[in-house]
C-alpha cells in the first residue's frame, strides 16, 4: 500500500541521515563556517534543508524583474526565508551550492544562488549529513 512504501522510505530517511546544526555568529562568513563545520563534523555529503536568523552583505545570481539573470548585491540586513543546498567534501576541498530566499521589511523577496554572505545576528542552519557508506550498502 502507499503508506507502507511512505513509511519504508521515512524509517529509511531516518536511518541513512542525521541532522545537524551550525549556528554562524554575527559577522562571521557563512560559507566559511559551513566550510569549517563540515570538516569538524566529518561531513562527506550533506544537504542544507533550513535556516533561521538573518544575513547582510550578500551576493545572491537570480532571476531579474525582466526576466534576466542578475548579480545581486545587498549591505543591509534581510531575514532568510528559506535556503537549501548542497555540500561535498573530498579531501580537504569542501564545495558549497546554495540557494536562499531572503526579505526585508518594505522590500520584494529576494532569492537565487547564494554567493557570499555573512550572518546578521545568528544564523541557525540545519544540515543533514547523508552517510553513503551506508546507502551503498542497503
Amino acid at each position: 500500500s502507499p503508506f507502507v512504501l511512505f513509511l519504508a522510505g521515512w524509517v529509511w530517511w531516518r536511518i541513512m541521515t542525521e541532522t545537524l546544526t551550525l549556528i554562524v555568529q554575527d559577522g562571521e562568513d557563512i560559507f566559511n563556517a559551513i566550510e569549517d563545520f563540515t570538516k569538524q563534523n566529518d561531513i562527506g555529503y550533506g544537504m542544507v534543508v533550513s535556516a533561521k536568523g538573518a544575513m547582510k552583505k550578500f551576493n545572491l545570481i537570480g532571476h531579474g524583474r525582466k526576466g534576466t539573470i542578475d548579480n545581486v548585491s545587498n549591505t543591509a540586513e534581510f531575514e532568510v526565508d528559506a535556503m537549501s543546498g548542497k555540500i561535498q567534501k573530498k579531501g580537504d576541498k569542501v564545495t558549497v551550492k546554495m540557494n536562499a530566499l531572503v526579505s526585508s521589511s518594505g522590500f520584494t523577496p529576494l532569492s537565487g544562488e547564494l554567493i557570499s554572505g555573512k550572518a546578521s545576528g545568528k544564523l541557525v542552519i540545519g544540515i543533514k549529513k547523508i552517510d553513503l557508506k551506508k546507502m551503498i550498502e542497503a
